[in-house]
């Protein structure tokens, strides 16, 4: 029959007698286990290529950039540029080369302010490098102005054409027929007009 009261292994033990060693722990043989880092090193080196680069010459994605006011701003601009452009094409090339190729008599002013009250008899194109105030009360001839700023009233029978940064057309300007603008500022002060308004204008002024 057992005891039913062993004795403590903790109890001291008389002297003389060694304590006995304590139980060999349950340690598994990893000689048996195999290789278990395989998986392991393959994830943390796929993390790396997502985080790192491999060489300074490794190309990236590039950025997308991203279009706000400013984008609409220099659009604005590139439009104002490319309409100044084809004004002064108009001016240079269109201009009196298309009148004289038409049959108008070129009339140079060299006076700035020029100020013209006298009907021409025949097609004609003025041509001033500053402003120019056509008041002739009655042109039945076609007439074409081209000048730095162009100020007109008086009654037109026939084609009329200004280009000019500015150009200005009274209350007491009548047009039957076409008139033809080429301008960065036009205004219309109250002007009548039974032909077609042609041309190319940046700014319209009432």
């Amino acid at each position: 029959m057992s005891d039913p009261n062993p004795p403590d292994p903790n109890q001291s033990l008389p002297q003389g007698i060694p304590a006995p060693p304590p139980p060999r722990p349950d340690l598994k043989d990893i000689r048996q286990e195999g290789a278990t880092y395989g998986t392991d090193k393959s994830e943390k080196g796929k993390k790396k290529k997502k985080r790192e680069r491999n060489h300074p010459t490794d190309p990236y994605q590039p950025l997308k950039k991203s279009r706000g006011c400013c984008g609409c701003i220099g659009g604005l601009a590139v439009a104002v540029v490319l309409l100044v452009a084809a004004i002064i094409a108009a001016i240079t090339f269109l201009g009196p080369g298309r009148f004289v190729k038409q049959g108008y008599k070129v009339v140079n002013l060299e006076e700035s302010p020029a100020a013209l009250y006298t009907a021409p008899t025949e097609p004609t194109l003025y041509i001033a490098k500053g402003i120019i105030h056509y008041r002739v009360p009655v042109t039945e001839v076609p007439v074409a102005l081209i000048a730095r700023e162009i100020a007109a009233e008086g009654d037109f029978l026939d084609e009329v054409s200004f280009t000019a940064a500015k150009v200005a057309v009274t209350a007491k300007a009548r047009f039957a027929k076409n008139l033809e603008v080429f301008a960065a500022e036009f205004s219309d002060l109250g002007m009548t007009l039974k032909g077609d308004l042609n041309g190319r204008v940046i700014q319209n002024k009432p």
